[in-house]
């Protein structure tokens, strides 16, 4: 499988501030991105389309104002949704490999992801003129920006090794996580706050949600440039004896890799491991709001809790990305903030479950105080406490840490019944978020040869976008059956427990070893030939 370009080389030879400078201007790319996860995606979409949708399945002769009824139709438009992402997903996940291949035989990985992301964010703008009726409109643009976004993400990860130092990927992945919940925090904010305020602004029922589609398009596109402009494009790797045709190429190595795979044994360890577990996060991604929804929780709720955790998330994935730093000195108090948390806020959500009448205030004072106490402890006695374990945490330790956190929540959303618990477990998802989902793509970096990033970042995009498959059609299918919204997303769980299981058995230094002994045989194919 030899190559014929020499292997693209990570930008060890340029001046601190110019590598620092890329490296930041790469994260902005998350910081596009992000506004259509959390705005359209997360937060205003699911709720918008079960309004608009909801009519359409109402039972023939029934009224709106049918309690039971009006229920039911809310849960078959939730269930459409639901099958709707994992057939987005499922498409993408076909795309993925197959684009990111050529990208690496062209050279093209930025420019590729350039033109997915014009395409993306005028499709997510064009989602401004959806209306009560046009649902079925709404799901085919759904359709296609759930694509684009996810063929853009692997495509931008992709060039992470080729901008980071391979001792640097930990911190610049989690940056780039953290600048996304910033970007699209900050969005988020504004949208709230315009469909909070919509009523003293003059503005239609309705149109506060269209308008935060129309701004995630031109956000996306905007907070483009500085990768556009300060990232360098990574040079081609053709297929030694290609026969000159780009396309047909990516296809023959792309074959090639899929059948050899088992050279790559841990890095395939790590997909079907991250296969798993990203199962139980993106189910908890995509369907958070259309859960609440069902369960009749309000909008206003549901958007707050979005925004709450865009920004607890940053954060806590500035903290995930220095864990694995054995030279940090913080290490130990990092850990135990983030245990403080993982233990301590489901008991605030059983005492918030046992008085209903818990008000949204008193709520966040109560998370304020346990995180306040949760800085001081880990700053002194926990510092030193749990220095021992923060020692033994690389990265892949970390993100079990954080996955067994995150199992907690579908089995909290089981019995959830209050505002003031969603906000607690939303969070909580903050917390672990961000962090594990960054480390993930920083292992995963390691583990895959540099000179393929595009191709080995498209297969990662198809376990990831198939991972996203199952968890919603999951969730749609346990509701069909069941009729309850609970027994959807305690189902979840089963994903983080298998996940955490097979992560458990990736062998990292052996893994990464195999990549750069790929690198070195494509960088000595030119020699050879």
């Amino acid at each position: 499988m030899a190559e014929a370009a020499p292997i693209p080389t990570v930008p060890a030879a340029v001046s601190e501030k110019r590598y620092r400078r890329r490296v930041f201007a790469w994260s902005w790319y998350d910081w596009a991105n992000h506004a259509y996860v959390t705005t359209t995606a997360s937060t205003f979409f699911p709720p918008y389309f079960i309004a608009i949708a909801a009519p359409a399945f109402l039972a023939a002769g029934k009224a709106a104002g049918d309690r039971t009824a009006a229920a039911a139709s809310r849960d078959a438009a939730s269930n459409v949704f639901a099958f709707t992402v994992s057939l987005a997903l499922f498409a993408a996940a076909l795309l993925a490999p197959l684009i990111g291949t050529y990208a690496d035989i062209t050279g093209r990985r930025k420019r590729i992801l350039i033109l997915v992301t014009g395409a993306g964010g005028v499709l997510a703008s064009m989602m401004f003129t959806l209306t009560t009726g046009r649902w079925v409109l709404g799901l085919v643009l759904y359709f296609l920006t759930q694509v684009c976004i996810n063929i853009a993400l692997g495509l931008n990860s992709s060039l992470l090794p080729h901008v980071a130092r391979p001792d640097d990927l930990d911190r610049a992945s989690s940056l780039g996580y953290a600048m996304g919940y910033v970007g699209g925090g900050l969005l988020l904010a504004f949208n709230a706050a315009l469909y909070f305020f919509s009523g003293r602004l003059g503005l239609p029922p309705g149109l506060a949600p269209r308008i935060a589609f129309l701004t995630v398009g031109l956000w996306w596109i905007a907070f483009t440039a500085p990768l556009l402009f300060a990232v360098p494009e990574p040079p081609a790797t053709p297929l030694e004896g290609g026969g000159g045709k780009p396309l047909r190429d990516a296809v023959v190595r792309l074959r090639r890799t899929l059948g050899d795979l088992r050279r790559y044994r841990e890095l395939f360890t790590m997909l079907v491991a991250y296969w798993f577990y990203m199962e139980g996060v993106g189910a908890i991604i995509l369907l958070a709001t259309a859960y609440g929804a069902a369960l009749g929780l309000d909008t206003g709720v549901l958007i707050g809790m979005l925004l709450l955790t865009q920004f607890v998330a940053f954060p806590y994935a500035l903290i995930y990305g220095h864990i694995p730093d054995a030279s940090h000195r913080w290490r130990g108090a990092y850990v135990a903030m983030v245990l403080w948390t993982g233990a301590t806020l489901p008991l605030l959500g059983w005492y918030a479950h046992a008085r209903p009448g818990l008000g949204l205030a008193r709520a966040f004072a109560l998370i304020g105080a346990d995180q306040a106490l949760g800085v001081l402890f880990a700053m002194t006695l926990g510092r030193r406490l749990f220095a021992p374990l923060a020692a033994k945490l690389d990265a892949k330790r970390a993100v079990i840490m954080g996955l067994i956190i995150y199992t907690v929540v579908p089995l909290w959303g089981f019995v959830l019944r209050t505002p003031a618990e969603f906000f607690m477990l939303g969070w909580m998802v903050g917390a672990v978020q961000g962090g594990t989902q960054a480390l993930s793509r920083s292992i995963y970096a390691e583990l895959s040869p540099r000179a393929k990033s595009g191709e080995f970042f498209g297969i990662y995009g198809l376990f990831e976008k198939f991972s996203g498959i199952l968890g919603p059609l999951l969730y749609g299918l346990v509701g069909e059956l069941t009729g309850n919204p609970r027994d959807s997303v305690v189902s979840i769980a089963v994903f983080f427990v298998a996940g955490i299981w097979v992560l458990s058995r990736v062998d990292v230094p052996r893994g990464a070893r195999a990549a750069r002994e790929e690198e070195t045989h494509i960088e000595a194919a030119p020699e050879a030939d």
